[in-house]
C-alpha cells in the first residue's frame, strides 16, 4: 500500500511539474497582434516582388523576340542576350522609372534553355545589386515545367530559392518553396498591361527576426497587371494564410487581397482583428 501511494504521489508531482512547465512555455509565446500584422504584411508585399520580376522578364523576352527598340526603351533597361552561354542580362543601371511606374536599379540575370520567348524554356533568375522601389532583391527564382495548355494558357512552376526581399528599414523576409503560376489572360500578346495570372501553392519563409512561417494560398491569388499599370497593387484577389509562425500564440492569420477590384489595399486578419493595409507604391 505504501509503495502504491508513493508511486501515485510521484506521478502527481510529475504531472504538476509538467503542467507548470507547459504554462511557462505558453507564457513565453509572443502575443502581439500588431507585430504579427506587420510581419504578415511584409510577407505579402515581399512575395509580390517575385511576380514583378517575372512580369519584367516577359516584357523583355517579347521585346527581344520582336527586336523592338521602342519596347526596350519603355523598359528603361539595357538588354544583352548572350546566345552562346544562354544568359540574358537586364541592366537598369543606377536607376530609372520603368514598367508600372516603378524605379529599378541593378541587374536581373536570366539563364535559359532553348531560345528566348519560345514559351517553354526553363529559366533560372538571379540578381546583381537589384533594387526595386527601395527594396533589395537577392536569391533566385526558377521557372520550370512550362506547359502550353489546350486553351492556350500557360502553366509553370515558380520555385523560390532563398528569395530575399530587404525593405528600406533593414527588415527582410526570405522564401523557399514552389508556386504554380497560370497565365490566363494576355498570353504572349505583347501587351504587358493586360496580363493576368492565377497563383497557387505554398512556400516556407523566415523573417529577419528569426521567426519562421509557412505562406499557404487557400484561395487562388489573381495577379492582374492592368491594375498595376494604373498604379494599383497587382494582386487583386485571393486569400493566403500564414501558418506555423514560430514563437507566437496559435491563431489564424489571413491576408485577403480583395474581390478583384483594382486598388492599393488588402486586409490582414489576426485572430479577430482586421488591419487595412495600403500600399502607396503600387
Amino acid at each position: 500500500m505504501k509503495t502504491n501511494f508513493l508511486k501515485k504521489s510521484l506521478t502527481a508531482i510529475f504531472c504538476i511539474a509538467l503542467a507548470a512547465t507547459s504554462c511557462n512555455d505558453d507564457e513565453s509565446l509572443v502575443n502581439n497582434e500588431n507585430e504579427e500584422a506587420q510581419m504578415t504584411e511584409l510577407a505579402s508585399v515581399g512575395e509580390n516582388e517575385s511576380d514583378d520580376v517575372l512580369e519584367v522578364l516577359d516584357q523583355v523576352e517579347v521585346s527581344e523576340s520582336a527586336k523592338s527598340a521602342a519596347k526596350t526603351n519603355e523598359l528603361c533597361a539595357t538588354v544583352t542576350n548572350d546566345t552562346e552561354n544562354n544568359i540574358l542580362t537586364i541592366d537598369f543601371g543606377d536607376g530609372c522609372v520603368g514598367p508600372y511606374g516603378r524605379t529599378r536599379s541593378g541587374k536581373i540575370l536570366v539563364a535559359y534553355s532553348g531560345t528566348i520567348n519560345d514559351g517553354v524554356s526553363n529559366r533560372i533568375i538571379t540578381f546583381d545589386n537589384y533594387v526595386v522601389n527601395n527594396k533589395a532583391v537577392t536569391g533566385s527564382i526558377e521557372l520550370r515545367d512550362i506547359t502550353v495548355n489546350e486553351d492556350g494558357t500557360i502553366s509553370s512552376t515558380k520555385k523560390l530559392v532563398g528569395l530575399t526581399i530587404t525593405f528600406p528599414n533593414g527588415e527582410s523576409v526570405s522564401y523557399t518553396g514552389s508556386r504554380t503560376r497560370e497565365w490566363i489572360e494576355g498570353v504572349r500578346d505583347g501587351d504587358p498591361t493586360n496580363n493576368v495570372f492565377r497563383i497557387t501553392g505554398s512556400v516556407e519563409g523566415i523573417w529577419s527576426t528569426g521567426r519562421t512561417f509557412s505562406h499557404v494560398i487557400v484561395e487562388p491569388i489573381i495577379s492582374d497587371w492592368s491594375c498595376a499599370a494604373e498604379g494599383g497593387f497587382a494582386r487583386v484577389s485571393g486569400i493566403v494564410e500564414v501558418k506555423r509562425l514560430g514563437g507566437y500564440v496559435n491563431r489564424k492569420r489571413v491576408t485577403n487581397y480583395g474581390d478583384g477590384t483594382c486598388d492599393n489595399s488588402f486586409t490582414v486578419t489576426i485572430g479577430t482583428r482586421v488591419f487595412q493595409i495600403t500600399e502607396v507604391e503600387g
